[in-house]
């Protein structure tokens, strides 16, 4: 039995934006986050990069569209090698 929507509940995702300082480059954090929490469910650099490619994925997707594949390649290049996993 599923548990119906609440427009008051607690757990409803929700997406913030969050300060930073001036020099800070949030958005590479943000990409390295991503790719290391992916990495750990087992999604190769393809899927990462496809995950980062898709729309569906907001978050991922805008990253990919303000910095470009090439950024995203190497995020995951680097996360995967610092990890000792094979880019």
């Amino acid at each position: 039995m599923a548990k119906e929507f609440e427009s008051d509940d607690p757990w409803e995702l929700v997406g913030v934006l969050v300060p930073t300082a001036p020099g800070e480059d949030a958005t590479g954090e943000m990409a390295r986050a991503l790719v290391e929490e992916f990495a750990l469910m087992g999604y190769s650099p393809e899927r990462l990069l496809r995950l980062f490619e898709t729309p569906f994925y907001a978050g991922a997707h805008a990253i990919y569209r303000a910095r470009g594949e090439a950024f995203v390649r190497q995020t995951i290049d680097a996360v995967l090698r610092e990890g000792g996993k094979d880019a």
